[in-house]
């Protein structure tokens, strides 16, 4: 049996590398990693969906076993945080 990946560590490699696909590499999917390394993420979607699903533990890694160590309180934070730095981008966007 392979050793279960950390879930902060997953939650904080795609929340500050996910564009470059650190995650999934970190979670044994290679093929995916360079996808996203290559595409910006899927141009920042397919990053943006993983980030959601990681931060309510929807994840899976490569061979579909959960994250080992689940924080709740961790990943509403992070979503939180997540949400509000789209609101903010679009504010700039829209005074642009």
């Amino acid at each position: 049996m392979k050793k279960k990946k950390n879930y902060t560590i997953t939650l904080l490699l795609a929340f500050f590398l996910g564009e470059l696909g650190a995650h999934k590499f970190y979670t044994g999917d290679i093929v995916m990693g360079i996808i996203y390394l290559f595409s910006g993420g899927g141009c920042g979607i397919l990053w943006l969906i993983d980030l959601i699903k990681i931060c309510f533990n929807k994840f899976r890694t490569i061979d579909e076993q959960k994250l080992d160590g689940y924080n709740p309180v961790l990943g509403t934070i992070v979503f939180i945080i997540l949400i509000a730095l789209i609101i903010t981008s679009l504010q700039a966007l829209l005074k642009a």
